[in-house]
């Protein structure tokens, strides 16, 4: 029961923004729409900035849901689920970087010591099944599991590879929520938040596979 509670509360709380952002006219005040339209107006070099964007956002820890989300509303859930899987993906591989020639103590003081020491007990046994796994989980700092991964003994392509895998999910899921933003009573508003459901429910199960299996190599 007690797993179940963090797990509800976040579902609920994103189900009840995404509620609110589309039903509240909050949208409108911050006028994403011009926003919008003049990305879309640069054409190709506006996706290079949109993917520019993406690729810089964890120097600044940006959220990466709400970019998804104006990703999916200007660009519709496809074409938006490829540039964010190209802009997170190449992202999460600075951040890689960025840990490796840092060091540990760089790192500790940017994601701090407690989230770093667990990464560090799960990426050393079987990084590449580690990395996917967390991916798959909404409620794991995105972030930080790719500087723990610059410190952990990972390679860099199987990082990379898993990185790349596990992101799509996730960024599909978001891409649609910001495209069903235009149209709050269209079959995709309600796609939107039944495939929602289903990331949390699957990243759910996910994190309770990943702290089994490390509960298993303990024993």
């Amino acid at each position: 029961m007690r797993d179940w509670l963090p797990f509800t509360l976040y579902m609920l709380v994103g189900l009840g923004l995404l509620l609110y952002f589309r039903f509240s006219g909050m949208m409108e005040q911050f006028d994403i729409q011009a926003l919008s339209d003049w990305i879309l107006q640069q054409g190709a070099f506006g996706m290079l900035l949109y993917i520019l964007a993406y690729t810089v956002r964890p120097l600044v820890f940006f959220p990466a849901s709400l970019l998804t989300v104006f990703g999916g509303y200007t660009y519709g859930p496809w074409l938006g689920t490829i540039l964010d899987v190209v802009g997170a993906g190449t992202g999460s591989l600075l951040s890689f970087w960025i840990a490796r020639l840092l060091g540990r103590r760089g790192i500790e003081k940017i994601i701090g010591t407690g989230k770093l020491t667990v990464l560090d007990e799960r990426i050393a046994t079987n990084g590449f099944v580690v990395v996917l796994i967390v991916r798959l989980i909404p409620f794991f700092p995105f972030d930080a599991i790719s500087y723990a991964s610059g410190l952990s003994k990972i390679k860099f392509r199987q990082f990379a590879l898993a990185s790349y895998l596990g992101i799509i999910p996730g960024a599909f899921v978001y891409n649609n929520i910001g495209a069903s933003l235009r149209d709050p009573f269209s079959w995709q508003f309600f796609f939107a938040m039944f495939l929602y459901l289903l990331f949390f429910t699957v990243g759910f199960f996910a994190q309770r596979k990943l702290r089994k299996k490390q509960n298993n190599e303990h024993m």
